[in-house]
């Protein structure tokens, strides 16, 4: 392993001296136990952890959640166990197509209770009838981590996870919804010019039908996109003109009509 004092260490994670320090004096980082003459000797297990808590930070995790983390972790692991996870967690949160398989205490530090409590069992069974988890014993299998980065970023401004999921199933339900409108009219545009049952015989009309299929499927793409963004701006102007009402109306010592 590397032998690093804290500006080199700080160089090589991107941050600075007061920060390592800092993070030192809050328990994220172990004070290193080697020294050459006054100086500390830092190792790549303090680089890891440096970059770890870079990565959580930039993802909007606060320091209080990823001390919780790293001590419910650093409790009766080893220090393999206890890198593994860092670099799992750095290396793939959020970044990948691929499934996710994480402790549940990770689960829990970053979308729990705000007083610490864990994710509940209704929660996650509701994740996984979405389709966003799969539940095993010790762990959870996110698969779409980048969705559930979103919701642990929104967590982290107090959005309880049960109101996320709400908007999560509401926005499914209701491009499921688009979809079927869609793929019906699709149906009945090929039963009209071609007759109840019909299948392309020839590779030119399995070429054609896909191509008249991806054009729909932009069309839908599209419109769902645009028509969100724009329903997005009216109903906050709406909304925060009568927000901006009520608090003039309270600034002003007026009571708020009903």
């Amino acid at each position: 392993m590397a032998d690093y004092r804290i500006d080199d260490l700080a160089h090589a994670a991107g941050t600075t001296t007061r920060n390592v320090r800092a993070y030192q004096e809050r328990g994220l980082l172990p004070t290193p136990t080697r020294r050459s003459g006054r100086a500390l000797i830092y190792d790549d297990a303090h680089l890891a952890r440096l970059k770890l808590i870079d990565a959580l930070l930039q993802r909007g995790f606060t320091i209080a959640h990823i001390a919780d983390f790293i001590t419910s972790w650093e409790t009766g692991k080893d220090l393999t166990e206890v890198l593994g996870l860092q670099q799992a967690v750095t290396a793939t949160w959020g970044k990948t197509e691929e499934p996710l398989e994480v402790p549940r205490e990770l689960l829990d530090t970053f979308l729990g209770g705000v007083d610490g409590d864990p994710v509940t069992g209704g929660e996650l069974d509701r994740l996984a009838k979405l389709g966003l988890a799969r539940l095993h014993e010790d762990t959870v299998e996110i698969t779409q981590p980048e969705l559930l980065e979103t919701f642990a970023s929104l967590h982290g401004y107090g959005y309880g996870l049960d109101g996320l999921i709400d908007v999560y199933a509401g926005v499914v339900e209701r491009v499921e919804d688009i979809a079927r409108l869609m793929i019906t009219l699709a149906r009945d545009q090929i039963v009209a010019e071609h007759g109840p049952g019909w299948l392309p015989d020839t590779d030119a009309e399995t070429a054609a039908t896909t191509k008249m299929f991806n054009h729909l499927r932009e069309l839908g793409v599209t419109a769902v996109e645009n028509s969100l963004h724009q329903a997005l701006d009216r109903v906050l102007e709406s909304e925060l003109n009568a927000y901006l009402e009520t608090a003039a109306e309270k600034r002003a010592g007026k009571k708020p009509q009903a």
